[in-house]
């Protein structure tokens, strides 16, 4: 299997260039630092603590862990695949010992020429990246730690189809560290040997953002928000908002797109239910809205949690998954979800323990837990979610740096 996986970067290693430059044409890739993903960069120093994640997500999960070893002045490299995960570093983790790539393809070729170039004394993978040049390559000259290991039911069943393969694999890491009992059981099948559960860092609080955009000014407490809606549950939504506009006077409701080229459709969809809508980028004060609004930018949903007390995950009321809730609670707020939870599993039931999260079966069960939630005026006054949720991100935080002190001198 590996001989055929290599035998294929041997035979594309001539075009890889072209196809990066393919990228960059429409805006898949940084223009300027490209040729980093085959292995080339302007900046190196050797030695470095090494931390290869995927995007946005991962690099936020990190960033207390960053920079708590940023305090010990320590030199970090930090890899990653997308545009948004460097716009991030850039804006929140960039420091004079802290370096980013974009991730090399894992190419032998490339790979070979990116560890010669680094010689990282430690690597930490975190999530489910899994490239099997990186890691057999790396782990010749170095520890290999694979933090929050995240194996969802999809990515297991393909997974098992090679079982031989992952074993072989995932035996590299000299620890994984779980998310949960799921993954670790999943990890049990590949047989791998040094597994640990320390807690999902994903609920490590990091800084919040203080809303700088959207000001809510209205008296309306029939308020609240639908995070990453997608086009085909986004009718659901709607009918939502009409059966509580049946019980309610005034209601408004905030959504966020999961895909923003998808605002045109969602608008369509309002006014053939005659409903009063605003779009945030054209009007970034909210007044007494009776109706919906639209928030058709990116990096705005901060500025919703800071003044919005519930918020409903999307992409749970259809079979997509679900949506990650760690970001609206570190915001206080009352969370809600459909039963298509799959993505995040372990998150939820984690939070459903500790009772931060409320899972509803349909379309009525939400509608009639918002109702629940707007009789009791929940207020962010009430502190009891962030205090729960702060003292179980602190029990992680404390234990994934004495963990990671193990390894990190």
């Amino acid at each position: 299997m590996f001989f055929f996986y290599n035998l294929l970067f041997y035979l594309l290693h001539p075009f890889l260039l072209i196809f990066l430059k393919f990228r960059v044409m429409i805006g898949k890739e940084d223009k300027e630092r490209y040729i980093e993903k085959i292995g080339y960069t302007k900046c190196v120093s050797p030695g470095v603590i090494w931390f290869h994640v995927a995007s946005l997500g991962e690099i936020k999960s990190i960033h207390p862990i960053i920079k708590f070893y940023q305090n010990k002045n320590l030199e970090i490299l930090i890899t990653s695949v997308t545009l948004s995960s460097y716009e991030y570093f850039k804006n929140n983790l960039e420091d004079k010992n802290t370096y980013h790539q974009y991730a090399p393809i894992d190419s032998p070729i490339i790979i070979s020429k990116f560890l010669k170039l680094w010689k990282p004394r430690l690597a930490i993978f975190v999530e489910s990246e899994i490239w099997p040049n990186m890691i057999m390559q790396a782990s010749r000259n170095c520890k290999l730690i694979l933090l929050n290991c995240r194996i969802s039911k999809k990515s297991f069943r393909r997974w098992k189809l090679i079982k031989k393969v992952f074993k072989k694999i995932l035996n590299k890491f000299d620890v994984i560290l779980a998310q949960g009992e799921v993954s670790s059981k999943y990890l049990e099948y590949f047989e791998v040997k040094n597994i640990k559960q320390i807690g999902n860092i994903k609920f490590i609080n990091s800084k919040k953002k203080d809303p700088n955009l959207i000001k809510i000014n209205s008296n309306n407490n029939n308020k609240w928000a639908a995070m990453s809606v997608h086009l085909k549950e986004f009718d659901k939504i709607i009918k939502a908002h009409i059966e509580l506009k049946k019980i309610k006077k005034k209601i408004t409701t905030f959504i966020i797109p999961r895909h923003l080229n998808k605002v045109d459709e969602m608008i369509k969809i309002v006014n053939k239910h005659n409903i009063s809508y605003q779009e945030i980028s054209k009007n970034y004060v909210v007044g007494d809205l009776d109706g919906v609004v639209i928030l058709d930018k990116y990096g705005l949903a901060d500025d919703i949690f800071n003044q919005i007390n519930i918020v409903f995950m999307g992409g749970s009321l259809i079979d997509r998954g679900g949506q990650n809730p760690i970001e609206p609670l570190r915001y206080n707020c009352k969370i809600l979800s459909g039963k298509f939870i799959d993505n995040f599993t372990e998150i939820y039931q984690d939070l459903i323990d500790k009772k931060l999260v409320t899972i509803v079966q349909n379309n009525d069960e939400l509608v009639s837990k918002l109702i629940e939630f707007f009789n009791q005026r929940f207020i962010t006054t009430d502190n009891q979610p962030k205090i729960v949720f702060k003292s179980f991100s602190d029990e992680i935080f404390d234990k994934t740096i004495k963990f990671l002190n193990n390894y990190i001198h």
